[in-house]
């Protein structure tokens, strides 16, 4: 917070005027006079353990990135109207997962700081300098100095240490149980393509997993998605007529349309493999 002060005091002054502070807990609100402001401080981000661990995510999306152009604004006893979708998005946590994200995810930056709490005299010297030593406007003025013509506000963030250890530890049980099976081609994957229905497959596997952890589809297909498997959609051939949608590895994924229908028939009946 100290360190983004003079960021939110040059875009809104004393008052934070254009700035907007959300608690987590109203990110879900019907209204959206956040949403009016330029920059959108989030205090404290943190998911809660809902059944869909991904809802916050998916709130979030519109609002941190265009498209959408527009967000709908709510206001109490008043019409909604539409708003351009200006607004940036700030947010702190003190979790690891503060979040599930995806490892393709395209809109966070994430960084994570593991300095101690800043000692009360250098952060009593560091605010007296902000508010009356000329501090803000200093800070300010190096922000507005400096040469940004290079950004490309459209490319993916960068991948830090801290956005892997999120994308890692926002996995629900059942995913990182099955990313482990796919990457390392155990049970069910070891012939590197699986095919519908995936409802008997979630509960073979489910055999194999920890006590207590199910295996929604939805988990299945997130970390076939993460394990960088392809979608080679409903596949059929002459040889067999019935469709089957079809995940293949990575190094697979080129093969012709009837191989993989026919690699599919051929695969054994897989053993149960219990990971821990």
């Amino acid at each position: 917070d100290t360190m983004l002060a003079p960021f939110f005091w040059a875009i809104g002054g004393e008052s934070k005027l254009n700035c907007s502070l959300v608690r987590n807990e109203d990110l879900n609100s019907q209204w959206g006079y956040a949403l009016e402001c330029e920059v959108m401080e989030i205090a404290e981000l943190r998911q809660s353990e809902a059944k869909d661990r991904r809802a916050l995510e998916n709130a979030l999306k519109p609002i941190i990135a265009a498209p959408p152009e527009y967000l709908s604004i709510n206001r109490k006893g008043l019409h909604p109207y539409q708003a351009l979708n200006r607004v940036f998005v700030v947010a702190f946590s003190n979790e690891r997962a503060a979040i599930s994200i995806p490892s393709d995810d395209r809109r966070w930056f994430c960084v994570w700081s593991d300095a101690g709490r800043l000692p009360e005299p250098d952060a009593l010297a560091l605010w007296q300098w902000y508010q009356t030593g000329g501090g803000f406007a200093a800070v300010a003025d190096y922000l507005a100095k400096l040469n940004v013509s290079a950004f490309n506000p459209a490319a993916t963030p960068p991948m830090t240490e801290a956005k892997a250890i999120m994308i890692d530890q926002g996995r629900s049980m059942a995913e990182s149980y099955l990313i482990d099976l796919i990457s390392n081609r155990l049970g069910e994957f070891a012939s590197g393509v699986i095919a519908s229905p995936f409802f008997p497959l979630c509960d073979r596997l489910a055999g194999g997993a920890p006590s207590g952890v199910k295996i929604p589809p939805a988990a299945l297909l997130h970390a076939l998605r993460e394990a960088g498997w392809t979608d080679c959609g409903r596949i059929h051939s002459r040889e067999f007529a019935t469709k089957k949608q079809i995940y293949a590895a990575p190094e697979l994924a080129g093969k012709p349309m009837p191989e993989l229908r026919r690699l599919v028939e051929e695969i054994p009946a897989a053993k149960l493999v219990s990971v821990k």
